[in-house]
């Protein structure tokens, strides 16, 4: 946890941009530094949720029964934890549209020819006085996919949460 805690106090922009310059840009390295950056958030949640369920009643009854650490693991706490686990994928997926498409914009993602909103908003910043629609239009589908996923995030919140 300490690693993680160095790797939260820098932002992950900087992070990224410090990573893409070094590794370069492409596909394969925008998908490595995305990872890289959203480890930590998986890994703290994973672990408050354990050690906050091992203290009940459930996971007590499972250790009088004599069931190993392995199985109390993954058999009574991995699937308690799965719910909140979700929840952050999905909203973590558009925080990663909106990283890869700030990265695209600044040239450090994914490399013309291939398509990219970002890089389609940078080359319709060129144009924008004359042709704005080439700028808007996929700043509009960036911003749908951040909402859906956030709206996603929102209902499998609602849905998984045990507690609503």
């Amino acid at each position: 946890m300490r690693l993680g805690d160095i790797q939260l106090a820098f932002p992950f922009i900087l992070l990224a941009i410090m990573f893409l310059v070094v590794l370069g840009p492409g596909l394969v390295n925008i998908i490595l530094v995305l990872g890289i950056g959203q480890w930590i958030t998986y890994a703290r949640i994973v672990r408050a949720q354990t050690l906050s369920l091992r203290e009940k009643e459930y996971v007590e009854a499972a250790r009088a029964m004599g069931d190993s650490t392995f199985s109390i693991l993954f058999r009574t706490i991995l699937p308690n934890i799965i719910a909140p686990l979700t929840v952050i994928a999905s909203f973590n997926v558009a925080g990663g549209i909106l990283s890869e498409a700030a990265l695209s914009f600044l040239g450090l993602g994914i490399q013309p020819p291939t398509p990219d909103l970002g890089t389609m908003v940078a080359t319709g910043a060129e144009y924008m006085p004359e042709m704005w629609w080439q700028a808007v239009m996929p700043g509009l589908a960036i911003l749908y996919a951040i909402l859906g996923f956030n709206l996603l995030g929102d209902g499998l919140r609602d849905m998984l949460d045990v507690e609503l």
